[in-house]
């Protein structure tokens, strides 16, 4: 029962190792990542460092030549007995530009006899590509803050490293290489004047850069050319400015407020200007230390207490951006009678429309901030549709066989601001378009200096000529008495 226990582990664990297969991994000195592509520059030799992703007792490798084109080009280092790492590397080669080389690698995996298993090889293979790159520049795309007076950028190839070939850079081209300059003693330094982000709108510059290597030898020489981008980054270096309140009861270019409004009153919005940031993503924080007013929900100006005193408040208010730069202002709030101050009213007036057409009104009242607007229930409210201040009218026809207001359409609408509420009855009345406009256009009648309705066309054409008709007779009166003496 011992030997068929002992024979059946031995068969799972034979077996467990036979199903469990591993890869080979290929990296880069300093990476951790394994891949299939590598590159390198022509002239300089690539290694790559081989390993598996299985531990075993012994970890072999060898290029598999027949499968292989380029197998000749690659070198194989390494001892697995001796537990020497693998590397495989692709000789130094030149005038290859862009070329891929490609090599198979077969890794063997040997897992040592031991008293419950057998001997235990496996195999695994991989393909390996390097690509051999020509002359390149690469010098990357750079961002600079604005009002540093010198920016200095490092020129850089695929070449530096290669101790056979000399490169030198120089400008030639592009829209704003009047902006560029590179140094004659230290050829692999470029330099750019950095502007002032808010003195002028243009915020990159482009210059055209060309590389030239030459073999230490002088008997090869290679150029490429690359297009390099300076962008010039705003900095937070500036303070909010442009503080306002934007209110409704503003007279003489002060704010005013009535001496019957309790506390939490709106009495305006408050908005600032950021020079160096949009506003609407890096939002303003205003506060104040009035003991008679509040700042809520980001920019509310309200009132903290009951005021009734009539007379002048002064208070100041501070607003900071998202670098805590700060700028102050003091703002007066005139307190005067209640009977000073208009109440809210709607002022727009009723309208008329041709029939079979749509019509938006704009709804106004006479405050400017913090209104709005709603439809009351009314008869014919499924006529009209309201979206902020935009009341639409649907298109109706003339009611031709109804009399009295039969086409006249009413609504109420409701102002709110605040805990002011107002209604009023907006009339839309519908035209027939066969009926001459009471309010159409005018034209001036030649007879009498007077004006008729441009309808009536043809009564001012027949004016017209009889008046010509009677002018001329005139003129031929006048002349024969001067004929006759």
């Amino acid at each position: 029962m011992k030997i068929i226990k002992l024979f059946v582990i031995h068969m799972l664990l034979l077996s467990s190792f036979q199903t469990l297969a591993f890869s080979i991994t290929a990296k880069e000195d300093n990476s951790s990542t394994s891949k299939d592509n590598f590159s390198t520059p022509e002239g300089i030799a690539k290694v790559i460092n081989l390993q598996a992703d299985k531990s075993s007792s012994l970890l072999e490798f060898a290029i598999v030549p027949g499968d292989s084109p380029d197998s000749e080009k690659f070198t194989l280092k390494g001892d697995g007995g001796n537990l020497i790492p693998y590397t495989l590397t692709l000789e130094a080669t030149a005038s290859a530009q862009n070329k891929p080389y490609q090599v198979k690698v077969r890794a063997t995996l040997t897992t040592f006899k031991t008293l419950l298993t057998p001997e235990f090889i496996e195999t695994a293979d991989k393909i390996i590509t390097v690509t051999v790159e020509g002359l390149r520049i690469t010098t990357a795309d750079v961002s600079v803050p604005e009002n540093d007076r010198m920016t200095v950028i490092r020129l850089t190839t695929n070449q530096d490293l290669n101790k056979d070939v000399n490169v030198r850079f120089s400008i030639t081209g592009g829209a704003d290489k009047d902006e560029f300059e590179i140094l004659p003693d230290e050829n692999w330094i470029m330099l750019f004047k950095t502007n002032d982000f808010e003195a002028r709108e243009k915020k990159t510059y482009s210059v055209e850069v060309t590389a030239r290597s030459t073999d230490t030898d002088e008997t090869t020489t290679k150029t490429t050319t690359k297009t390099i981008t300076v962008t010039v980054t705003d900095l937070d270096d500036e303070a909010p400015t442009n503080i306002q309140i934007s209110a409704d009861t503003d007279t003489d270019g002060f704010v005013t407020l009535a001496n019957n409004e309790d506390a939490g009153f709106l009495i305006g919005t408050l908005s600032a200007t950021d020079p160096d940031t949009d506003t609407t993503t890096n939002a303003l924080t205003f506060t104040t230390t009035s003991t008679d007013f509040e700042i809520v929900n980001g920019n509310e100006l309200r009132t903290k207490r009951p005021i009734t005193a009539i007379g002048d408040i002064d208070f100041t208010v501070t607003v900071r951006n998202h670098v805590n730069q700060s700028t102050d202002k003091d703002f007066i709030i005139k307190v005067v009678g209640e009977e000073k101050i208009d109440p809210l009213m709607i002022i727009t007036p009723d309208v008329s429309v041709p029939e079979k057409t749509e019509k938006v009104i704009t709804l106004m009242s006479n405050k400017r901030k913090g209104v709005s607007f709603s439809i009351v229930d009314d008869t014919d409210k499924n006529k009209f549709t309201l979206s902020g201040t935009a009341l639409t009218f649907e298109a109706t026809d003339f009611n031709k066989d109804g009399g009295g207001n039969s086409n006249n359409y009413p609504v109420t609408i409701r102002a709110t601001r605040d805990n002011e509420t107002v209604e009023k009855i907006l009339t839309v009345t519908v035209v027939n378009s066969t009926i001459e406009d009471p309010e159409g256009p005018t034209i001036e009648n030649p007879t009498t200096g007077g004006t008729v309705k441009a309808g009536n066309a043809k009564v001012t054409a027949q004016a017209v000529r009889k008046e010509s008709k009677s002018a001329s007779k005139l003129l031929l009166s006048k002349v024969g008495k001067t004929l006759m003496g």
